[in-house]
Order: C-alpha cells, then structure tokens, then sequence
C-alpha cells in the first residue's frame, strides 16, 4: 500500500508544478456572470479531472496488488461487477464534466443519470438494497418488488442533492472529507477512504486558493462513490445498521434540496434551474466564507450529534434539526 501512495504523490506533485499547462490544456472553465456565478474570474475546473486520474490509478493498483477493492472485499465481487463498478463511477464523472463543458440540460442530465444507475443495478445486483433497519422499528423492512426502484431514487437523490449543495469555495470538499471520516471511523477499509481524505483535502487546499473548481465532473464522480460506500457499509459489511443514521448523515443537502424543490414549483419554475436561494447562497451575503463553511459543517455534524452523542430519541433529534434549519431560513431571508 506504501507504494500505491507513492505512486499518488508523484502524480499530483506533478499536477501541482504543470498546473497552468493542464488547465490550458483542458480549457474547461466556469466564467463569472454577476448573476449566479459571482466569483470575480474565470476559473479552471479541472478538480473532478485530478480526483478522475487518481481514483483510476487506485482502482488499477488494487485490482491487481491488493487484498480488497477500493471499499469491497474482493471475494464480494466477481469480474463483471468489478468493471461496473469502474464504469458506474467514470461515467458519472463523464456526465459533469461533460455539462461542466457543454452545458447539459437539467432534464438531458437526469435522464443520463437514471440510465447509469438503472444499467449499473441490472449488471450489480449486489448493490441493491432489499432491506434496511430503522432504530426506532425493531423489525426489519424488506423491500422486495420495489427494491430496484428504491435503490434507484436513493442514489439519484444523493447525487442531486450533493450537487445542489455545491456553491460556494470550500463547502462541497469540506462536506466530502466528513462523510469519508465518518466512513473511516465505521469501516475496516481505511486505506481507501484515507487516500480519499488527502486527495480532497489537496482539491480544497486549491479551490480555497480560487485556483480551481470541482464542477459537476468533480461532485458527480465524488457522489457515485459515497452512494456505494454507503450502500456498501449498510449492505455486506453490516458497518451502518440503520438506514435512519445515512438519512441524517445526509440531512442537511436533503433538506435544502426539498426546500428549493418546493419553492421553486410553487412559483411554476423548474427545480432543476438555479438560482441564488440556496442556504450557503444566503449565509455568504451576511458572513464571511470562513464563517459560512463554518456554520454549514456545524450543520452538517449536527444531526449525527443529536442522534449519536446525544442518544436522542430519531424523531427528537430529527425535529430539533428542521426547526434549526428553518429558523436559521427564516431569520437569513428576513435580513436578506
């Protein structure tokens, strides 16, 4: 594993000193608009591409010279579910970095999407959920007939939800590194999610230094991952035993995503364009970016504080959060 490491280092070293040869080359950036996009220049967005390159390197390595397979044990999985996994993965990255260039239509990406995650689950069947657990229901819900259709909606509300979330420097790769700590700390594959951890930390070293953005490329490839790990963890290494701790580890970016849903079709708007109400939207115009980043990772550790450290009842713990996110709305939209 040392040399796979070594191997990451001189890669992104070298990424590092022809950085402006590589974000020549590639020529994909996000261009300010003073409408959505505020930033104050055209920025690179070759972040998802770096993090492309090394999740490639890593899955060649341990395919090869390793005991498990990125967070799989390699006696889970046969060939062909090895290689969906690989094209699960990469062709997400495709999507966003394809729109990151082009500009896909919000109904054209959802529709890519739904196709991905349909072809991966009908060649992989392994990451299906036909079960989950709840804390606070002692029996367990089998999900047979809808199991398909279930995974399905799962894993395209993560993706979107992780997607909206993204908006201002530092936020989405400070939210990543938590959900790969969070997988570390429950998960005997340390290796990977560590590698993970460091590659993320270098993207959001850069991304605060306004030297590159993740984009779709980067949120869409970063996403796939965590939906498998996630469904992974619960699935076969019995790591995560409620379904109920994913759904408040996920909380904040669900909740923000079904308020913008509603809000935006109750004024005839589709949910998929933009616009600048997001919760880190409002935070940046009264805080600084330090103090917004700040407030949303609070946000984000919050429910698992109340559910884990707490030992909160889940509907105590669930309620204690809305109430703080929507007074938290109500009080930035009034100042607003």
């Amino acid at each position: 594993m040392i040399f796979l490491f070594i191997i990451l280092i001189l890669i992104n070293f070298f990424f590092l000193v022809k950085f402006d040869y590589i974000k020549k080359l590639i020529n994909v950036y996000d261009l300010p608009d003073k409408k959505l996009k505020k930033h104050k220049k055209k920025t690179p967005i070759i972040g998802g591409l770096i993090l492309a390159i090394n999740f490639l390197v890593i899955f060649v390595y341990q395919f090869f010279f390793y005991d498990s397979f990125i967070f799989f044990s390699k006696n889970f999985l046969k060939l062909n579910e090895y290689l969906s996994i690989l094209l699960f993965i990469i062709s997400f990255f495709i999507i966003g970095f394809y729109d990151d260039k082009n500009k896909l239509s919000p109904n054209k990406k959802f529709l890519y999407t739904f196709i991905i995650v349909l072809l991966f689950l009908l060649l992989n069947e392994k990451m299906i959920i036909e079960m989950f657990s709840l804390s606070f229901y002692e029996n367990k819900i089998f999900l047979e007939k809808t199991s398909l259709i279930f995974t399905i909606f799962c894993i395209i509300i993560l993706l979107n939800s992780l997607n909206f979330y993204d908006g201002i420097n530092g936020q989405s790769c400070l939210f990543f590194i938590f959900i790969f700590l969070y997988l570390f700390i429950k998960s005997e594959f340390h290796n990977f999610y560590l590698i993970f951890i460091l590659l993320i930390s270098l993207i959001l070293y850069l991304n605060l230094r306004n030297k590159l953005f993740l984009g779709d490329g980067g949120i869409f490839l970063v996403s796939s991952i965590i939906s498998l790990s996630l469904i992974y963890e619960h699935n076969a290494n019995k790591n995560i035993i409620y379904a109920d701790e994913i759904f408040m580890l996920l909380l904040l970016p669900g909740l923000d995503l079904l308020r913008l849903t509603i809000s935006r079709l109750l004024i005839g708007k589709n949910p998929f364009y933009g616009d600048r109400n997001h919760i880190h939207h409002l935070l940046i115009k009264r805080y600084s970016l330090l103090s917004t980043n700040l407030i949303l990772i609070t946000l984000v550790c919050m429910p698992l504080f109340f559910l884990n450290f707490l030992k909160l009842n889940f509907f105590i713990a669930l309620s204690l959060f809305v109430i703080t996110y929507y007074v938290l709305i109500i009080k930035l939209k009034k100042n607003d």
